[in-house]
């Protein structure tokens, strides 16, 4: 991502792949590439992206006649232009951004939305709502069939879609009257809306398009972001690597499948060791919370409930017996 323009390649940063189709003078007609806790691919397949592309292909038959409808699919301009303008990268990176790039020097995706947060940090106006990206149409009320990318595959009780008389089938053609491709290009439009907001979609249902109001408010823009590589750079930070075990090592142990258990494999926070917490020691209570949860759950729930400095008081197998630690949260 070094020398990446990011006024024109504006997308989720987090995601594993990215996809955009444009014309030659940059106007965007779409964007594909979907990720959630669900997995990597869990909202991609071949023939959603086979059905972007040919929905591109219509706009770009119609342009520039549709360009006036294409203008809110490139955002305002960033701050920084490219990777190499963001403080917290250089500070990171320092005289090795400079070099030919490797193995030391690589800038990932999601190093962007790291760079933001260590640079929203330095300058002390970090925003914690900040993490919720990209929200998915789910977070509206449309789960989207994933062969489709574009069809609303069914519709959550007493969501903002039912409301509005969104119904399983619907296909989806404009948000705000951005026309629409895949699901990437709905979270587009979701991402630059407020937390109140009013979201106009058009639906075709049995060759007819029906406009439909959504008004949004509240916390919709939540979700499990646990999945998320650049929540690693919001504080504070346990820095202990805790696998979850799996069903068979909690049946050996005597523990529920619906109990925490993560094992301490590596524990890079000096605090943490000086505490008394062991390579091996399985977590199984924090702060009184044993439910389970994955290393991405545990970690997004710390950095949702501490601050840098507090102290995360936890329970922990070793052998036999269980040991109450309080493991300090690092900056």
């Amino acid at each position: 991502m070094k020398g990446v323009d990011l006024s024109q390649f504006q997308f989720d940063y987090d995601l594993t792949w990215a996809a955009f189709f444009m014309n030659p003078d940059g106007t965007i007609y779409g964007r594909y590439g979907t990720r959630s806790v669900a997995g990597a691919m869990a909202h991609n397949s071949m023939e959603s992206l086979k059905n972007a592309m040919k929905l591109a292909l219509e706009l770009h038959r119609n342009y520039p006649a549709n360009k006036e409808s294409l203008m809110e699919k490139r955002g305002s301009e960033p701050r920084w232009k490219t990777a190499l303008d963001i403080p917290a990268l250089r500070k990171q990176f320092a005289k090795n951004l400079m070099k030919p790039t490797g193995k030391g020097n690589c800038i990932h995706c999601h190093n962007i939305h790291n760079g933001w947060i260590d640079t929203a940090y330095d300058e002390e106006n970090f925003d914690i709502d900040s993490i919720w990206r990209y929200p998915l149409p789910d977070n509206i009320g449309i789960p989207i069939d994933v062969d489709s990318g574009n069809v609303v595959e069914r519709v959550i009780d007493g969501s903002f879609a039912e409301k509005a008389g969104i119904q399983a089938g619907d296909v989806i053609r404009t948000m705000n009257s951005q026309p629409i491709i895949s699901q990437a290009d709905m979270q587009w439009v979701l991402e630059n809306l407020p937390a109140v907001a009013d979201l106009k979609i058009e639906v075709e249902r049995d060759g007819k398009v029906l406009t439909k109001a959504l008004a949004l408010s509240g916390d919709w823009k939540k979700s499990d972001v646990s999945w998320r590589g650049s929540i690693w750079s919001v504080r504070p930070k346990l820095k202990i690597w805790v696998p979850e075990l799996s069903l068979e090592e909690k049946e050996a142990l005597g523990l529920s499948p619906e109990m925490l258990a993560l094992k301490a494999k590596w524990i890079n926070n000096p605090a943490a060791k000086k505490a008394g917490l062991k390579t091996n020691d399985i977590i199984v209570e924090a702060d009184g919370k044993t439910e389970a949860m994955t290393p991405g759950q545990f970690n997004l729930w710390i950095k949702l409930n501490y601050h840098p400095g507090d102290q995360l008081p936890v329970k922990v197998l070793r052998g036999q017996e269980k040991i109450s630690l309080a493991i300090p949260l690092l900056e």
